[in-house]
């Protein structure tokens, strides 16, 4: 561990003090430069060869102005890693693997983690050395038994299951090789999707670098409904004096019910507050938890040529790196900003061989059938991989009615298909609620399906809706 752990676990909560209410002695103690001296100058000052003078000097100057500081700058830390140790930190962090988009259980959705990437991301391309994380992206063979052959290799890292936040301040100190076809980004993904797939329940850019253009990044919200019928804000920042992102900044939003603010170095670049998530109140779907997710892209529709390849040349003098410095997260003080409840959750769609859609709504979800297909299984509303363990009873309840009488099966299923649920319903125009024990003899990712297929000779109704609302996995 570096000299940093003299600090007291209290100092690592006290907020920053601005230069400029210190006499002229403590500009000196501002190691990072951002015009305030705080806990993470003695983190800077470590990293830069401080002699162990300076160091006391500094912690003694924080432990003494630390009652006055407390709320300074209105932010408490409340997670961090500044990447301590030689190796990533797996009970902070996870690997995604691969180049194929996956489901919630591992079945393919698409492939180029749907951008055209071209990298295998692996769990090798990571390393710890000085307080510094490395991204390595590499020109190299890689081969998959499942996902066949790869010409580059990098790696992308997040905090699913392990740490989410609603709100707050993220920042995240930086910096990222230059070149064409690089694409490293610091982003956030909800934990988990209570309005629905992508993007209805949202998407933060928190930094997005272009490795062809290095002198200016983006920060950009994604929200709206389901793709296709997705939208984005976003807004660009412009480096000046020659620095762009091979040079060390600081990338943070500040991020409140109704409003996100993004920074580079402490200078606001972009606010956006109009967004919305289809069927939901505002301000869906920014008013849930949301995981860290940093990566370093190669190719694709971002910086890739022709929006797909990557450029041979960015990597003629060896790998290139994308380093982070830390990654921390603040709650705001007397902020009773938190996630929304939900009074009904939000199903996913699976349709295959039918015209029919599902739209989720404040407390609801409606099943649009113009054409049930063929297969029961072709129209269904589903509740994706979730977590119980064996032993567990988990209750399933929902109200449902239909606009013509027919049937629905209702499963709760593994991965194998094996069904710990199976339930034949008449659903008509009144609605019924329904309340249903599920006991598992085992752990693993369950699916509960909600399946409108050709169930009873449904085809042959025509165009008609289902609405089940008030849906609880408990």
């Amino acid at each position: 561990m570096r000299a940093l752990k003299i600090i007291t676990s209290a100092a690592l909560l006290l907020a920053a003090m601005p230069v400029s209410v210190f006499a002229d002695s403590s500009v000196a103690m501002d190691f990072n430069s951002d015009g305030i001296v705080d806990i993470y100058d003695m983190i800077r000052a470590r990293k830069s060869g401080a002699s162990a003078e300076e160091l006391h000097a500094l912690g003694g100057f924080l432990l003494g102005n630390g009652a006055e500081a407390a709320t300074e700058n209105g932010y408490r830390l409340i997670w961090s890693d500044e990447f301590d140790g030689d190796s990533l930190d797996e009970s902070k962090w996870s690997y995604d693997l691969g180049n194929w988009k996956l489901d919630d259980n591992g079945n393919y959705v698409t492939n180029g983690w749907g951008n055209n990437e071209q990298e295998f991301y692996t769990d090798r391309n990571t390393s710890v050395k000085d307080g510094i994380l490395t991204i390595a992206a590499r020109k190299e063979n890689w081969a998959d038994e499942k996902q066949g052959s790869y010409d580059y290799t990098s790696a992308r890292i997040n905090t699913h299951s392990k740490f989410s936040a609603c709100g707050g301040k993220i920042e995240v100190h930086a910096r990222c090789d230059t070149g064409k076809s690089l694409w490293p980004a610091i982003w956030m993904l909800p934990e988990d999707s209570a309005y629905g797939g992508w993007a209805s329940s949202g998407e933060i850019d928190i930094m997005e670098g272009w490795g062809s253009t290095p002198g200016k990044i983006c920060g950009t919200i994604h929200f709206g409904g389901q793709w296709p019928n997705n939208t984005y804000l976003t807004n660009d920042y412009i480096f000046k004096n020659g620095y762009g992102t091979q040079n060390w900044h600081t990338y943070s939003i500040e991020w409140d019910r109704g409003e996100i603010r993004w920074y580079v170095d402490g200078s606001l670049y972009s606010t956006q507050s109009e967004w919305y998530s289809e069927g939901f109140s505002y301000p869906a779907p920014f008013d849930q938890n949301f995981y860290i997710i940093l990566n370093l892209a190669v190719g694709g529709h971002f910086d890739g040529i022709d929006g797909i390849y990557a450029e041979p040349a960015t990597f003629a003098d060896g790998e290139k790196h994308f380093d982070i410095d830390y990654v921390r997260v603040y709650e705001k003080t007397g902020s009773d900003f938190k996630p929304t409840e939900m009074t009904s959750l939000s199903l996913d769609n699976y349709i295959e061989g039918a015209d029919a859609t599902v739209v989720n709504k404040e407390g609801c979800t409606a099943v649009h059938i113009k054409n049930a297909g063929e297969l029961e299984y072709a129209v269904m509303g589903l509740l994706r991989a979730r977590e119980v363990r064996a032993g567990e009873k988990h209750t399933l309840s929902f109200d449902v009615s239909s606009t013509v009488p027919r049937s629905m099966v209702v499963t709760a299923e593994d991965s194998s298909y094996t069904r710990y649920l199976n339930e034949k319903l008449e659903i008509t125009p009144e609605k019924k609620h329904y309340s249903f024990d599920v006991p598992f003899p085992a752990d693993m990712a369950a699916d509960i399906k909600f399946q409108l297929g050709n169930i009873d000779g449904a085809a042959a109704l025509g165009e008609h809706e289902v609405t089940i609302c008030n849906i609880s996995w408990t």
